[in-house]
C-alpha cells in the first residue's frame, strides 16, 4: 500500500451503534474536503453499499467475488469492483449478503487474517496505475488518501481481517451501559492482534453516537442523563471522546443514498462528523 494512504476500520462487536453511518459520513466529509476516499464494505449486510445509493442485488461483482479469488475460486481484482458514487471523490467496493459464505471459505486459506490487507495492497500493484489513461468505463485511477473499512459486528474472520489491514480504528458506541463493556472487550482484541498477528493499530478514536442533551428537569436537578454518564466514563477510560447527536437527518440522508456531509452539512450531526474528519486529517500528517 502507498505510504500516504491512511487505512481506517470502523468496528464494534455490538450492532446498532452507528458504525456504518459514521463510516459513510466521515468518508463524505473527507471527500468534500477534496480527499480521495474509498469505502470498503466488508459487512455481509451491505449497509454502507445501500447508504451510498447502491442496491447490492443489482451488482455483477462485489467484494465477495474478490474474497473468493483470494481463496482460489476465481480471479477478480478489487479494482474491478470499485464503483463511483453520487459524491465526487468518494468510491466504494460494494458488498452483498454472500460475503458471509466467503467468510467460511477464508478459514482454510493460507494467511487468512491478511486477505483484506493484500487486497488493499493490490490496488496499487496493478497495471492501471502504470498507464496514463484509466481502464474502460472508469473515470479515476486508484490512488486514495483514505481507505475506510466498514466491518461486521460479529467477531469473525471478516472483522479480524479489517483490524489487520488498518493502522487506525474508529469505535462508535451508543450511550448505554453495555457500551463500556464493549470497549473493554475491543481493547483486549486490539492488544491480542498487535501481539499475535503483529499488526499495527496505532490510533483508536471513540465516537459516542445518538447523544441526547439533558432535558429541562435534569438540568434543574443537576442530574446527568444516560448520554452524559456514558460520556464521562468513556473519557475516564480513553481520554478524548467525539459526540454525535441523535438526528433525524441521518435517516433522511440514508433514504437519499447520501452521506450526512452532503445531505445536511450545516446540521448538528453534519458538523459533528466534519469535526471528526478534521481530527483524522490532523492525525494523518503526524
Amino acid at each position: 500500500m502507498l505510504q500516504d494512504t491512511k487505512c481506517i476500520s470502523f468496528v464494534n462487536p455490538k450492532g446498532g451503534t452507528g458504525k456504518t453511518t459514521s463510516c459513510v459520513s466521515i468518508g463524505g466529509s473527507l471527500a468534500k474536503e477534496g480527499k480521495k476516499v474509498l469505502i470498503v464494505d466488508f459487512d455481509p449486510r451491505a449497509n454502507a453499499t445501500l447508504a451510498l445509493g447502491i442496491d447490492s442485488s443489482t451488482l455483477k461483482k462485489s467484494i465477495y467475488d474478490v474474497v473468493l479469488s483470494y481463496c482460489g475460486y476465481n480471479h477478480t481484482p478489487i479494482t474491478s469492483v470499485i464503483l463511483e458514487t453520487k459524491v465526487p471523490n468518494l468510491h466504494i467496493a460494494p458488498s452483498e449478503p454472500d460475503l458471509a459464505v466467503a467468510e467460511v471459505l477464508m478459514q482454510n486459506t493460507k494467511n487468512k487474517s491478511f486477505i483484506l490487507k493484500q487486497m488493499i495492497s493490490d490496488i496499487y500493484n496493478n497495471d492501471y496505475i502504470k498507464i496514463k489513461a484509466p481502464p474502460p468505463n472508469r473515470k479515476h485511477l486508484y490512488i486514495y488518501d483514505y481507505i475506510l473499512i466498514d466491518l461486521p459486528s460479529s467477531a469473525g474472520q471478516l472483522m479480524f481481517n479489517g483490524l489487520c489491514a488498518c493502522e487506525h480504528v474508529i469505535v462508535p458506541l451508543e450511550p448505554g451501559i453495555f457500551s463500556l463493556d464493549s470497549l473493554d472487550k475491543l481493547k483486549n482484541i486490539f492488544s491480542d492482534i498487535r501481539k499475535m498477528a503483529r499488526c499495527r493499530i496505532d490510533d483508536v478514536t471513540i465516537i459516542l453516537t445518538r447523544y441526547q442533551k439533558p432535558d429541562l428537569l435534569s438540568l434543574l436537578l443537576r442530574r446527568q442523563n444516560a448520554s452524559q454518564e456514558v460520556e464521562m466514563k468513556l473519557k475516564q477510560m480513553s481520554g478524548e471522546v467525539f459526540i454525535v447527536p441523535e438526528s433525524q437527518d441521518i435517516y433522511e440522508a440514508q433514504k437519499q443514498g447520501l452521506p450526512v456531509s452532503h445531505y445536511a452539512p450545516e446540521s448538528a450531526v453534519g458538523k459533528a462528523y466534519e469535526k471528526i474528519a478534521d481530527h483524522i486529517k490532523i492525525n494523518s500528517v503526524k
